[in-house]
């Protein structure tokens, strides 16, 4: 959905039309792009070993042919955001997680036994992500387990009725199957591993402030769904609350307006308290304990826009509003006054009550009316440490201004102006100079004011307000909403900005890549003054082996190469502030082992042949820094550089004369131009079909041993064959045994092991060919199938298409059926426009 933006004072003009949280209790809308960059440091603050999957060892089947065999392979922790949502009504979050490392081996049976037809290798410079989009938000449940908590549950059926893909493949079928895989291991994993808190509600003790439910959604600025437009992409979220004995709302209509005035680039976060909630949860719940009268209820009435402005306190409630003690100086008497209190309903006359003005100018100020003067009640009077018990009634009728305190940027109530008429009686034990006193226009001032005073503990915990929306959903507590602006449109609505407190500072970058050895100054943004303290440690908690870092200066030092196990090592390096309660900001440091990663290490690939589409395969790379070049050595061919996203098309060569060898294999070779480091990725290009097939047996032997077997039509044969392997130093191959030995030194994850039998006398020269993964192992037998994804869209419009046979078989009557079928029509032809929104 998209609205239109308003300045400041328009915004305000169309919020006093009429409520605008839909009968939720509150409203908060943030920028998208300044939640997303929470959400970063969430990630930041929360990852370590116990956030993401424990390293996957599994097979599955993408096909009845074909499956995927997964070694180590290692997520990472989910990173959230908000986008622009076709959905009005969600409360959701899309979804990312990187596949950090491990192997993914491509398998299949098409010629009646396993057999690898791709390698590839992943770490944080090249790899496949899986994707999630619209994933479901738990809402906030205020008496279950996690109590206070925002809560993503990736097991959650209702978190994963839309398509998940693992980003990579070029064919969509295959993205989409490594996804199913992922959601039934979400499902299968347990709670600890597959849910994942976003924030937690902070702890209050003001009973107004426990919400219990939320909706989320977010909002485009209107024209920003268009691409090259200044401004694509801008939206908010809103979040619309329901707090304890409140009721859930619903949602806005078409007229509604962008959360963040136009003319204040300084806003960036709005919040509104419900007309209801703030007149009966808020202000009505404070009065109930200013007066320690804990079940008092209230009265309502509304005006002409259905805003409520004035509360009641209802008939029958008891309770006071206990005015502190106040002493005078009476000539050369101390005279102190005690023990008074308000009562919070007298008679229908005398009571409670608290209503919303506006002066002319339009500014907002609260009335509040209680007590009366003709109502008497004791108070006790001591005069020089002598007690005696007098008479008093007291009316009020003040009127209270809610204004923002500069300083620390909270809610502040202030006594405009009031009346206090006062009378009082049974004074005949005092000296005559206090019953003086007590007549005089100075005594009924102080009274006046003491209970004015008072009178602002109705609003009590307004000022702690922006606690709430420090720690609503996704926020971490050392962040903050600075409020700027407070305005009484018949709502309460304050906006402000999503910035850190001005003592507090953020790493910049929050996140980085480095290469192992490497150095780096880390800084703080703002610089803080007395500077912060530098440490660093990786994800287990550890310092040994995660490089080393500058206390006072921020320079840090990447592990060496031999102190990364496998291709990357992650940690953390922390900035300490100053003082007794420093705050603390974090960056995730990526080290990784290799200088360029390319992939896939080795694939199958038919050869072209004429007159027909070009055969092709897909590669990835990725360095460092510097400039990637592409080519080839052998008879196919690639463009010399990638697309943006390191991206590069292999061209098969056509197809060569019949006869031994029946593949070749191309090299792609990846260049960095600055280092002249280099990488290459081995293509085995099929001419025809294999007359051998060359399989492995591992039964009786050592690790890292296994038997080559080669066969023709199914029967293993001996005569004239010969081994080879590619690399060469992958291995060796025992002649006569025919028993391949894996190397202990060699850094290949994979050999080509190569069978050709060349017997001339009977016209024999035919060959084969095997790829394997290493280190050596027997391969996985074939997984059951994964279940097909299917949207929540194509569940509808099965249950559709579902529903109209049922009526042809249940409506005999043709006006009826024909008028049934029109109405499914329409339901289908709003599914597919939504559908194509997206």
């Amino acid at each position: 959905m998209s609205a239109p933006k308003k300045t400041l004072a328009e915004y305000l003009q169309w919020a006093a039309l009429r409520p605008r949280t839909s009968e939720w209790s509150a409203l908060v809308a943030y920028d998208k792009g300044k939640c997303n960059q929470l959400l970063l440091q969430e990630y930041i603050e929360k990852h370590d070993k116990h956030s993401v999957m424990p390293p996957i060892n599994e097979a599955y089947a993408s096909g009845e042919t074909d499956w995927s065999w997964l070694i180590d392979y290692v997520t990472d922790a989910p990173r959230l955001s908000f986008d622009n949502n076709p959905d009005p009504n969600s409360a959701e979050v899309n979804m990312k997680m990187a596949i950090m490392g491990g192997k993914n081996i491509k398998m299949d049976d098409v010629a009646g036994f396993a057999q690898v037809n791709r390698i590839s290798s992943f770490d944080p410079l090249d790899h496949p992500e899986l994707s999630a989009d619209r994933v479901l938000l738990k809402d906030i449940q205020g008496n279950v387990t996690r109590d206070g908590e925002v809560v993503l549950d990736l097991g959650d059926a209702r978190s994963q009725r839309y398509i998940w893909e693992v980003k990579g493949d070029r064919i969509e079928h295959q993205r989409r199957m490594a996804g199913a895989f992922f959601k039934r291991k979400f499902r299968e994993a347990d709670e600890e591993r597959r849910t994942f808190t976003l924030g937690t509600l902070a702890p209050t003790t003001q009973d107004f402030m426990k919400p219990q439910s939320f909706k989320l959604r977010t909002i485009m600025e209107e024209g920003a769904a268009a691409r090259g437009a200044a401004n694509f992409g801008n939206g908010a979220v809103e979040m619309r609350i329901r707090m304890d004995d409140e009721l859930e709302g619903g949602m806005p209509g078409e007229d509604w307006a962008y959360p963040i005035p136009s003319d204040r680039p300084d806003f960036d976060a709005l919040m509104i308290f419900g007309t209801r909630f703030f007149m009966h949860g808020i202000i009505g719940k404070g009065t109930a304990r200013a007066f320690n009268a804990s079940t008092a209820q209230f009265d309502s009435e509304t005006n002409n826009q259905s805003f409520v402005y004035k509360i009641k306190v209802k008939a029958g409630t008891t309770g006071d509003l206990a005015i502190p003690s106040f002493e005078a100086t009476v000539g050369n008497r101390k005279v102190r006054f005690s023990g008074y209190k308000i009562p919070i309903y007298i008679d229908a006359n005398n009571l409670l009550t608290m209503t919303l003005f506006y002066t002319l100018d339009g500014s907002p100020y609260f009335r509040v009316g209680m007590g009366g003067k003709g109502f008497m009640r004791e108070m006790t009077c001591t005069v020089d440490d002598l007690s005696s018990t007098i008479m008093m009634g007291v009316g009020l009728n003040g009127n209270f201004q809610f204004s923002l305190d500069e300083a620390s940027r909270r809610l502040k109530v202030e006594v405009a102006e009031y009346q206090a008429p006062i009378e009082v009686g049974n004074l005949s034990s005092l000296p005559s100079d206090v019953r003086t006193y007590m007549a005089s226009p100075v005594f009924r001032s102080l009274v006046g004011d003491n209970i004015s005073n008072a009178a602002m503990t109705l609003f009590n915990g307004l000022d702690a307000i922006d606690i709430f929306v420090l720690n609503t959903l996704f926020f971490n507590s050392e962040d903050a909403v600075e409020l700027k602006s407070l305005h009484l449109t018949g709502e309460m609505a304050i906006f402000g900005s999503i910035n850190p407190r001005l003592t507090t500072f953020a790493i910049d970058p929050m996140e980085i890549m480095l290469t192992y050895d490497q150095n780096h100054t880390f800084k703080t943004v703002p610089p803080t003054v007395g500077g912060v303290k530098w440490s660093v440690e990786d994800l287990d908690g550890s310092t040994v082996g995660a490089g080393r870092i500058n206390e006072t200066t921020g320079v840090y030092t990447a592990p060496s190469l031999t102190e990364i196990e496998g291709t990357y090592k992650r940690v953390k390096v922390t900035a300490t502030g100053p003082g007794n309660d420093p705050h603390i900001s974090r960056a995730l440091v990526t080290v990784v082992a290799r200088a360029i990663t390319l992939n896939p290490l080795i694939e199958i690939c038919n050869a072209s042949k004429v007159n027909e589409e070009t055969q092709t395969r897909q590669l990835s790379a990725h360095s460092m820094s510097g400039v990637l070049t592409w080519s080839v050595i052998g008879d196919g061919s690639i463009d010399p550089t990638a697309n943006e996203y390191g991206e590069n098309t292999y061209r098969a060569p056509l197809t060569k004369m019949p006869g031994a060898p029946t593949f070749t294999i191309d090299e792609v070779v990846v260049e960095n131009t600055t280092t002249g480091q280099q990488q290459k990725s081995f293509m085995v290009v099929k001419h025809f079909s294999q007359v051998l097939s060359v399989t492995l047996e591992y039964q009786g032997l050592p690790p890292k041993q296994a038997k080559l077997i080669a066969k023709r039509n199914g029967t293993p044969i001996t005569a004239g064959l010969s081994w080879s392997c590619m690399p060469e130093d992958a291995g060796s191959i025992d002649s006569i045994t025919g028993i391949f030995t894996a190397s202990e030194t060699t850094n290949s994850q994979f050999v080509l092991i190569k069978a050709r039998q060349h017997v001339p006398d009977y016209a024999i020269d035919d060959d084969g060919f095997s790829i394997q993964p290493l280190p050596l192992a027997p391969l996985p037998p074939k997984p059951q199938q994964e279940d097909p994804q299917t949207s929540a869209i194509d569940e509808l419009k099965n249950l559709l298409s579902d529903a109209a046979e049922k009526l042809e078989e249940l409506y005999l009557d043709s006006t009826a059926r024909e008028k049934a079928k029109e109405l499914l029509d329409n339901v289908a032809s709003l599914v597919e426009d939504n559908q194509n929104d997206q």
